[in-house]
């Protein structure tokens, strides 16, 4: 495993670690309604309507916002980790010039038994 690719699941980790912190912190809606964690329901602490502010529907629609917003955060963050984890750099043989050595030949258009070049480095 090269260095971008330990750098790249670390970062992914760290993003799906803040995507669920961000789901289970609790959050107030216009600065007036006490919401609970979106992961957990996004229960309103009071049911009092505050002007045209309705604690139940308000909190829950947020929540959900909320919860969408981690979501998608993760999905990108598992996405471009796994993209960065098939990044593979040439090898010893391709970097030395002995490219009849070189292993991991990608396949020709012309058929998948033919092999375009024997090296990955081109």
């Amino acid at each position: 495993m090269s260095g971008i690719q330990r750098v790249g699941a670390i970062v992914a980790l760290i993003i799906v670690a803040l995507a669920i912190v961000f789901a289970l912190m609790p959050f107030t809606f216009a600065d007036s309604v006490s919401c609970g964690p979106a992961l957990l329901g996004s229960k309103p602490r009071t049911t009092e309507t505050i002007g045209l502010t309705q604690p139940q529907r308000d909190c829950e629609r947020t929540g959900r916002s909320r919860l969408a917003t981690a979501g998608v955060m993760a999905i990108v963050a598992v996405a471009t980790g796994a993209g960065i984890s098939q990044i593979q750099p040439p090898g010893k043989d391709c970097r030395e010039g002995r490219h009849g050595d070189c292993h991991g030949g990608w396949p020709a258009l012309v058929g998948a038994r033919r092999f375009a070049c024997p090296c990955s480095c081109h």
